[in-house]
């Protein structure tokens, strides 16, 4: 599965998995020493695959077997996810999702990059829009507030005037959290890079503003929603003093309370303005 854009596969051609065993000894050692949100990150999560020779039988595990392996580990922790692949998304994770007691964070990054079907054709992805709207149903029966945010690419070349409209009026229609937009960007040696371009320079820049505007109108939905919520919350050093993470990926902006504060920590947003988000420890 090759992306059109993608330099990725022509230098990283073979995918590899860390050894089960290292994974699991380097989240416990982590845990062990105090760190409360562990972030799995890979090129392709999903695909993981390894051998488990703890038992008298050796066992291949997948991601959803990972899974499983590190939210049965003691401690106080949770487990988020960086990027992810929508066809990743199976039923089988979503049942550890739901089973997890909170230590499985409900927040996906699934990269969606048009919302135009001919333009995912284009692109070479390996999903439908229509399968991606079923599998973020299927995410939200299971966790009807989880954070859901998407790559979004402009100007992909051939992308039309009305295959952008399209891509727009989907993703607003899925209601993310929140968008990382960026423009196309030619990669030598990759089937797109040779692709004819059909819009020009500013129009490309002003398909991505109004993508960006998008993502502000999401984010701000996102915080909006959140308003009266009780979060569990992630306490870092902030741009602007100390704030929170939640376990659906909304930054808060935390009170003098929070100062001395660290690890993991129940808040209750209080306000938000556009897409900031303000909390109250409790």
């Amino acid at each position: 599965m090759e992306c059109a854009y993608c330099i990725i596969p022509s230098v990283r051609p073979e995918m590899t998995s860390r050894p089960l065993s290292e994974a699991l000894a380097e989240v416990g050692g982590l845990v062990e020493n105090g760190y409360q949100e562990i972030v799995l990150c890979g090129v392709r999560l999903g695909r993981y695959l390894a051998s488990d020779h703890s038992g008298p039988v050796s066992k291949r595990v997948d991601f959803v077997g990972l899974m499983e392996r590190l939210l049965a580990l003691p401690g106080d922790f949770r487990v988020r996810l960086s990027s992810f692949e929508i066809t990743d998304l199976t039923d089988r994770l979503l049942r550890v999702l739901a089973s997890s007691q909170g230590k499985f964070c409900p927040s996906f990054h699934l990269p969606l990059q048009s919302g135009s079907g001919e333009v995912l054709k284009k692109m070479k992805r390996w999903y439908s829009p229509e399968f991606y709207r079923r599998r973020v149903e299927a995410l939200r029966q299971v966790e009807p507030e989880a954070g859901l945010f998407t790559d979004l690419m402009a100007g992909f070349p051939g992308e039309t005037r009305e295959e952008f409209e399209r891509s727009l009026e989907f993703v607003e229609a899925l209601d993310f959290s929140g968008l990382h937009v960026f423009r196309f960007s030619p990669r030598a040696g990759t089937p797109a890079a040779a692709f004819p371009q059909a819009a020009g320079e500013d129009e490309v820049m002003e398909r991505a503003a109004r993508m960006r505007q998008l993502d502000v109108k999401l984010r701000t939905r996102f915080a909006a929603r959140s308003v009266g919520r009780r979060r569990q919350v992630i306490i870092e050093d902030g741009r602007r003093g100390r704030e929170g993470l939640t376990e659906h990926f909304l930054r808060v902006s935390l009170g003098a309370e929070a100062r001395d504060l660290a690890g993991l920590r129940w808040a209750r947003v209080t306000a938000h303005e556009g897409p900031l988000a303000r909390a109250v420890v409790e």
